[in-house]
């Protein structure tokens, strides 16, 4: 974890409070901390860094998030790192969907926010229009892979062919300048930063994927700034019971939300633009529309998928 992240943090636990973190090194690597703890100063909870990822998960996620299913088994890690990387190594099937949703995103002077980065190509292409770019997600197999990318400056995985056959990928990014990005294994629904911290928030195909989607889009309100910000959010609404209750996705049907529209982009539309209160001072709508992309689990096995996509100034 690199020390310029430190002044950024709070307790995930103590959100309201804004806690901060104390930091405590056992090895480091120039400005890297590689093997220490973050303790926060009112609860006392300690968070560990290993290996140079820091874990900020509230204790009720990490206990959620075995290490050995969902998404940190290989099998996933070998389908979204060809979703993220495949159109850099020249895959006829890949897509240029991460290029598309960087390309809504304006450069801005303020650090930069990628929420649900998985193995992180977002937050590698935001770095290109912002000084500081933080990617977070609750997988730690994600955020292991994506650091190692930052570190190695080079992608090597095992493409998951069938069962257990599978072939060497990878591309390297000898010239590109990462000095400002990092990754953390954090929560959406208790983001470990200060509010009002970031100038860019981006949130790709993370709102079905969330017990609580309204929190998750508070958290965005908390920590993005009142003016000169800009939102990106994208999704495929494919609402799943096993993962949230659908009286809290935000369509209107279902108990408890019936002021919701009948679709959710329409009701992200709504809430941007100032609807439910939700976004405070509310979003200028200056872009939308559809994202096509793909996430290959094995050779003969493909999801084929459409997020929508809004894109919210605070200017």
């Amino acid at each position: 974890m690199k020390r310029w992240l430190v002044d950024r943090l709070i307790c995930p636990e103590c959100t309201a409070l804004e806690m901060p973190l104390t930091l405590t090194i056992r090895e480091e690597h120039g400005e890297d901390v590689w093997d220490g703890a973050l303790r926060c100063l009112d609860c006392d909870r300690i968070y560990p860094i290993r290996g140079g990822v820091a874990d900020l998960l509230p204790g009720d996620t990490r206990a959620k998030m075995d290490a050995e299913s969902g998404y940190n088994t290989p099998a996933m890690l070998s389908a979204y790192l060809w979703s993220h990387y495949s159109d850099l190594i020249g895959d006829p099937q890949a897509t240029d969907a991460y290029r598309q949703w960087s390309s809504r995103i304006p450069p801005r002077p303020g650090p930069a926010l990628d929420v649900g980065c998985a193995v992180g190509r977002l937050t590698f292409e935001l770095a290109d229009t912002h000084a500081h770019v933080i990617g977070i997600d609750a997988s730690a197999a994600f955020i292991r892979s994506a650091r190692q990318i930052l570190t190695s400056k080079r992608l090597d995985f095992d493409l998951i062919i069938e069962g257990n056959l599978s072939e060497p990928w990878g591309c390297a990014f000898s010239d590109r300048n990462w000095e400002g990005v990092e990754f953390i294994v954090a929560d959406a629904l208790a983001l470990p930063f200060r509010s009002r911290t970031f100038a860019t928030i981006a949130a790709l195909n993370i709102l079905e994927k969330v017990p609580d989607p309204l929190q998750h889009l508070m958290e965005v309100n908390r920590t993005l700034k009142p003016s000169g910000a800009t939102f990106l959010f994208s999704d495929p609404f494919s609402w799943d019971p096993a993962v949230s209750p659908p009286e809290t996705w935000l369509v209107g049907s279902g108990e408890g939300n019936s002021d919701y529209s009948p679709r959710g982009i329409d009701t992200l539309r709504r809430m941007f633009t100032g609807a439910f209160d939700l976004f405070d001072p509310p979003f200028e709508i200056v872009a939308d529309g559809e994202v096509a992309w793909k996430i290959r689990k094995t050779a003969n096995l493909w999801e084929h998928i459409t997020s929508q996509y809004l894109v919210g100034q605070r200017d």
